[in-house]
């Protein structure tokens, strides 16, 4: 039990017993839940805003990304169809040293 000591003027002790009534407790729980709710509601949506903006960035990122890889899809497919297994062939034997165009010859015939 709190007791709490009161002196007058005269010097006379007065002994008091003060009790903290339900509803005093409840009020002081609810204003510092109050705070704690309206300081964690701030610190989530500063945490969101952050978060988007990072999301927008990989988002930009992520279309210049698609938007390259397009290109290059298209550059390999034009270079697909311009490329004759004739000319590859042409191409890669003039890098080979002494290479010569073989010549076909015919084969004599048993009639002949």
């Amino acid at each position: 039990m709190p007791l709490h000591t009161y002196f007058d003027m005269e010097g006379n002790a007065t002994v008091y017993c003060i009790y903290m009534n339900e509803v005093l407790h409840a009020n002081i729980f609810f204003v510092i839940t109050s705070i704690a709710v309206v300081l964690f509601t701030i610190l989530v949506c500063l945490v969101l805003y952050h978060v988007l903006k990072i999301v927008k960035a990989v988002r930009r990122i992520v279309d210049r990304v698609e938007a390259g890889s397009e290109v290059i899809a298209e550059d390999l497919e034009n270079l697909r169809d311009n490329l004759n297994p004739a000319k590859l062939i042409g191409l890669v034997m003039s890098w080979m040293p002494n290479a010569r165009p073989r010549r076909r010859t015919r084969r004599k015939s048993d009639d002949e």
